[in-house]
């Protein structure tokens, strides 16, 4: 079947249902327009209003389709890319814009990223926990400082107004044996009240989730040479993605896996005018890889798994067997508490908003060495220590209805420390033998921010912000290297916004927007310090020297909105949005060799569209497609190769989109959606890449999902139907087939 096929299939497949389904009428909706976020601005600020490409995702939106974990909830929205991985998201994140990691992800205004820019314990938070999400697009850091390159990301949970106890318990399989997750259990429960006349709310949860895993990575030797296979049958001829021929000899086990994340929040009126806000939560994720598989057989049929146990010249055993079995696999645990402690005073129309949390995570990872096989061997453990502690603090002043000034500053303290140890068991994290090394590493950024948002007539508003950062690297330490210097480096980022309003009444609404920025992202410990080896034997060294990339963006859009006020709102209104957005990197942190470097500067052009349509009240289609022109802007030399500028970055499709029909009725609620990217190269080097379908691919995808579910008076019963035409695809590892799950939930 052609790409176009697929495409069409998978709208028909959407399309063919609304004849019938979507016939009744329901309650007004809130307006799509004049909802309210305060991701874009940190002022309460309109659709309208706000900067740019805004999205906000209601319960409504959270509930009516597959989602499990927070970032599931951004599937399918335009600009927007989620992990497509084996289960277990264990770098989970979001890329916005085509930018990897280049967005801010906060949970209730609670930074995520850590010193690496990693925010990997979203994959344990799960969606029934969500009240609505916030995305907003572009350059933003004016007012969240460093990372917020392309965008920012606000969870939020739900708090109660009155006594509200929710339940539910589910389990799913694929429908084939190894296709994706076997065993997937997931549960939540959560407990809220209010107390004196609702001045205080408190919420209490615990989620978690277990699966038994599958068999998502390929185990592979060498097709040639001492490969520990000789004599020995049963291996599958394949390729790397650079054409090199390779065999494959088995998988490197099932990813067997548990997360569990507890929160208690509570929220306090202070007096008539101020708000406390405090909330502790505690997340953990574990895997370890077990039941791995040999295709391999000796001369009596018996399963074999080959005999390459010593004789390395490095500390690596990329394509020889027993280690194909282990590659860089390894067994994880994580621990992460954040506590969070906000207040915000109102000060007639003005507000005062200050907050401090802190996050501390304890992540120890570990791996085989060379010649270690699925039942054994020396390994090698890493033990690392996240802390950051947060503080802003910002006033916000209102001169009049329509115009106001936010100013305010932060410091962002992260710390981080890494003792490395040799295992004699790899698959034993007790069986320390010696420290090999221990690494530490200190960020600080101060930064200091100011946005004006100002509304000069009913067709025209302005918005101004610009912040001030200040970035320390330092304690900078290795003991099996000389002491790295100190960093610093100042940043200005400005914004600017202009919305245009040219025609507006009860039956259509046209806004033009304009904006653009500049942003940066200071380099990652893990860049400039860390040597790593992937499961293709690929290497990589980190650079103590990396300086920030910058970028700068600016986007176009027009928004339509049609029957918002009128009386067609409740069964027919309908929403357009269409955007072009350009982004020049500088700067950037790209590989030469086997070493990161300064050296890439990037273009990052392209089109965003989304189209909502109610239809008959209950139901609506939803629809979206994004093009990214993402390439290298100039010639760049890596030794004696020359890549040439015009080459596509990797990890970014050239096309993405997605269609879904849903419906909600109150009782009877479910979508049918359509997702799809095309395939994405693995190094800068497009030529490098010769095949595609194989281990540490990024495929092109069709995925096909299905939710259905009935609520009753304390009782609601859905099944959720994921990858329907069992599409087969790398997204580095082999990824989830077709599968179902089942969910009970009851809430009183």
């Amino acid at each position: 079947m052609t790409k176009p096929a697929r495409v069409l299939s998978c709208i028909v497949l959407v399309s063919g249902l609304s004849a019938q389904a979507l016939r009744a009428t329901s309650p007004q909706e809130q307006k799509m327009l004049q909802a309210v976020t305060t991701i874009a601005t940190k002022l309460p600020t309109t659709i309208e209003q706000a900067p740019g490409n805004t999205t906000i995702i209601d319960k409504r939106d959270i509930t009516i389709r597959p989602n499990y974990r927070f970032t599931d909830t951004l599937r399918g929205y335009e600009g927007v890319l989620q992990p497509k991985g084996r289960g277990l998201e264990t770098f989970d994140g979001a890329m916005i814009r085509g930018i990897s990691n280049g967005a801010l992800l906060m949970v209730d205004g609670v930074v995520l990223n850590d010193i690496n820019n990693n925010t990997k314990m979203l994959t344990a938070m799960r969606a029934h926990d969500l009240e609505r999400v916030e995305v907003t697009r572009g350059a933003s850091s004016a007012l969240y400082g460093s990372g917020a390159l392309s965008g920012a990301i606000n969870f939020t949970t739900a708090m109660p107004d009155s006594l509200a106890v929710y339940g539910s318990l589910g389990y799913g399989n694929p429908f084939s044996a190894n296709g994706a997750p076997e065993n997937l259990t997931n549960w939540y429960l959560s407990v809220g009240d209010s107390f004196f006349n609702k001045a205080l709310r408190i919420k209490a949860t615990y989620g978690g989730s277990f699966s038994s895993g599958y068999g998502a990575d390929s185990a592979w030797v060498n097709a040639s040479g001492d490969n520990g296979i000789n004599g020995l049958s049963g291996a599958l001829p394949s390729h790397k993605t650079d054409g090199t021929p390779i065999l494959i000899v088995g998988d490197m086990g099932h990813q067997r896996y548990a997360t569990h994340d507890a929160r208690i929040k509570a929220q306090a009126d202070i007096g008539l005018s101020g708000v406390l806000d405090a909330w502790v939560q505690y997340s953990n994720y574990s895997y370890i890889h077990h039941r791995q598989q040999s295709f391999l057989r000796d001369e009596l049929g018996g399963v074999a798994w080959g005999d390459k146990t010593s004789g390395f010249v490095d500390s690596n055993a990329s394509g020889s067997a027993p280690y194909a079995y282990v590659g860089g696999m390894g067994n994880e645990r994580y621990n992460q508490v954040i506590s969070a402690l906000s207040y915000k005073h109102y000060f007639g129309d003005n507000l005062w908003h200050t907050s401090l949390n802190h996050t501390y995570g304890n992540d120890i990872w570990a791996g085989p060495s060379s010649g270690a096989s699925p039942f054994g061997g020396a390994g090698s453990k890493q033990d690392h220590h996240y802390n950051t502690l947060n503080f802003e603090s910002y006033f916000t002043l209102r001169f009049s209805q329509h115009h106001s000034l936010l100013f305010g500053a932060q410091e962002r303290l992260s710390s981080y420390k890494q003792n490395a140890y040799n295992l004699s068991d790899w698959r034993d994290f007790l069986s320390t033998t010696a420290l090999a090394k221990t690494i530490t590493g200190t960020h600080n950024f101060l930064g200091a921010f100011l946005h004006y948002q100002g509304q000069f007539s009913k067709y025209l508003s302005v918005g101004l912000s610009g912040r001030w950062d200040l970035w320390q690297g330092f304690n900078y330490t290795d003991t099996t290297k000389s002491n790295a210097p100190s960093a610093t480096h100042n940043q200005f980022s400005p914004k600017f916004s202009l919305n245009f309003t040219p025609f507006s009444n009860e039956y259509a609404t046209t806004i033009i927007k304009a904006s653009g920025g500049s942003s940066f992202r200071a380099p990652t410990f893990s860049q400039k310090f860390r040597d790593y080896v992937r499961n293709d034997g690929v290497q990589t060294s980190g650079n103590p020297n990396l300086k920030p990339e910058e970028l700068y963006s600016y986007d176009v859009g027009l928004e339509q909105a049609l029957f918002l006020e009128s009386g067609l709102e409740s069964n027919f209104s309908a929403q357009l949005k269409l955007y072009y957005f350009d982004s020049f990197f500088t700067n950037a942190i790209t590989t030469i060799g086997k070493n990161l470097e300064n050296a890439q500067r990037a273009r990052i052009n392209g089109i965003e569209l989304s189209y909502r349509q109610k239809l008959f009240g209950y139901g609506g289609l939803f629809a979206s497609y994004t093009f990214y022109n993402a390439k290298l802007a100039q010639d760049l030399v890596s030794g004696s190769q020359v890549i040439a500028a015009g080459n596509r970055l990797p990890g970014v499709p050239e096309h993405s989109g997605y269609v879904q029909l849903y419906y909600d009725d109150g009782k009877a609620f479910g979508s049918l959606g359509c997702e799809m990217a095309s395939k994405r190269y693995k190094d800068l080097d497009n030529a490098s890449q010769k095949v595609w379908g194989v281990y540490s691919s990024s495929d092109a995808y069709y995925l096909l999902d299905m939710r259905l579910g009935y609520r009753m008076k304390h009782l609601e019963l859905s099944a959720n139907l994921t990858n329907l035409l069992d599409y087969k695809y790398y997204s580095y590892y082999r990824a989830p087939g077709r599968a179902f799950y089942l969910e009970v939930a009851s809430r009183f």
